[in-house]
């Protein structure tokens, strides 16, 4: 089924007005009326796609999520330095592909769910991934992920947050250093 470019349109702009304004201010202080305005269409329009503020928020997290995942998709397992190396190059790759939206939605205070949907899929990803070529001790990968993932996603949103000091492919390349060679290896 073809979508019509002008609802993928609308609900981009939508989105952006909607990541914009949770850049600004928390989620109970966001109107319809506040993202009709910014995304300049009127609130017919926007009912027309959604019943409240809340669908816009999870249909972007699924939608978030379902992006870094088709990513990752694209990786192919041969062996953990170099799928690790992939991920964070699919990962930058999605990120600089619409560095404005992830700016304001990294950069918003209302991010834990957002967040905690990317990490659990990040995890659950990662761990089939690792599956189809070697057994995993559940117990192990839950540790590890637990200990990696969090803050690979605290780095990113950090950058973010620190309005982008450092090329993201930098910040890529020093985040798998530290997963592949840990913490000594950054300070010699």
């Amino acid at each position: 089924m073809k979508v019509d470019k002008r609802v993928l349109k609308t609900k981009r702009a939508i989105f952006t007005a909607f990541a914009e304004l949770l850049s600004e201010k928390d989620l109970s202080h966001i109107t319809i009326t506040d993202i009709a305005n910014k995304a300049d269409i009127n609130r017919k329009t926007f009912y027309n796609y959604y019943t409240n503020i809340y669908e816009v928020m999870e249909e972007i997290e699924n939608l978030t999520v379902s992006t870094f995942e088709k990513k990752l998709d694209e990786i192919e397992f041969e062996d953990m330095t170099s799928f690790i190396n992939q991920l964070f190059i699919q990962f930058t790759d999605t990120i600089n592909n619409d560095l404005e939206f992830f700016s304001h939605l990294f950069k918003t205070n209302n991010r834990s769910i957002l967040i905690v949907k990317i990490v659990d899929s990040l995890k659950e990803y990662i761990k089939n991934r690792i599956e189809e070529k070697q057994e995993v001790d559940d117990h192990t990968f839950n540790l590890i992920a637990d200990f990696c993932v969090p803050g690979i996603i605290s780095v990113y949103m950090n950058w973010f947050i620190s309005n982008q000091e450092m090329p993201i492919e930098e910040l890529s390349s020093h985040l798998t250093q530290l997963i592949l060679q840990g913490t000594l290896s950054f300070l010699k």
